[in-house]
């Protein structure tokens, strides 16, 4: 196990494991969790919803994991069979191991796979968007759609966002409400969902930042495209994410809400009207 590397401490990681358990039981009782057994580690997730559908996998940001998902899963769960899967080397509960990128790809690819229901769909949220679209780009066979919120790996990160992490250092023990203010720009965080991203902010070694999707990449998105973001996202820059993904991907849907920041998430119901309408389209 890969603690050492994801977790300042052995009593950090304690920490956030009970805060991530209070979570889980949030979940409706009609989502269950699973393992998903791959050579590079085991997938959890929580799965749910309407198996005749498509098997849609979401995929999380990093320094958090398939819970974020708990909203948006009630509602996609109309129209799919929902996996939000916890990612490894996050503060979930997939196998605790520091993979290099391209070995997250093979994870997932593997996890799909197993996955029995398709067609499928890749939902991600900032690293987890960079995974979605670098999976369906690896391999599309059976990729339905891809939906991202707030990606990482379109375009580098803004320089200016050190400024807004020393403010946090600066701010001393105010310094999570700072981030917290600047991530959510408008929208709310509960308390037991704060207390998580306080444990893993306090607690959790983040990755460095993804790698770029070529051009090469980014144009092997034939199957629809959802890009989802807030304008006042203060880690990447959202118009211009939006530039080059039209350029590569001229089929993309962009929708940028006038407020929100990078921990900005969609009104449920809009993801799921977009991706009924894009599953009743003829596939290229």
């Amino acid at each position: 196990m890969d603690l050492g590397q994801m977790f300042r401490s052995p009593e950090g990681a304690a920490a956030v494991a009970a805060s991530y358990a209070k979570l889980l039981t949030r979940w409706s009782p009609s989502f269950h969790p699973v393992r998903i057994a791959t050579s590079l580690g085991e997938a959890f997730a929580m799965t749910g919803g309407n198996g005749d559908g498509p098997a849609i996998l979401m995929l999380h940001g990093s320094g958090s994991n398939g819970a974020v998902w708990m909203g948006a899963a009630a509602e996609l769960a109309k129209i799919g069979r929902c996996y939000a899967l916890d990612l490894p080397g996050e503060p979930g509960n997939s196998a605790p191991a520091r993979l290099s990128w391209g070995e997250m790809v093979g994870w997932l690819g593997e996890a799909r796979r197993q996955v029995h229901e398709r067609p499928l769909v890749l939902l991600g949220n900032s690293l987890g968007g960079w995974l979605a679209m670098a999976s369906a780009a690896a391999d599309p066979d059976d990729v339905a759609a891809v939906m991202t919120v707030c990606p990482a790996g379109v375009c580098p990160r803004r320089s200016s966002y050190r400024w807004y992490a020393l403010a946090s250092r600066w701010a001393g023990k105010w310094g999570p409400r700072v981030m917290e203010r600047a991530n959510l720009r408008g929208q709310k965080m509960d308390d037991e969902f704060r207390e998580f991203f306080d444990q893993a902010g306090r607690h959790f070694i983040y990755r460095p930042s993804v790698p770029m999707l070529t051009d090469e990449e980014l144009g092997r998105l034939t199957m629809p495209l959802g890009y989802w973001a807030g304008k006042k996202d203060i880690l990447l820059p959202t118009k211009k994410i939006a530039r080059r993904l039209r350029r590569l991907v001229p089929h993309v849907s962009v929708f940028i809400a006038p407020q929100g920041g990078h921990a900005y998430h969609p009104p449920a119901v809009a993801l799921r009207e977009w991706l009924s309408l894009a599953l009743s389209r003829p596939q290229p």
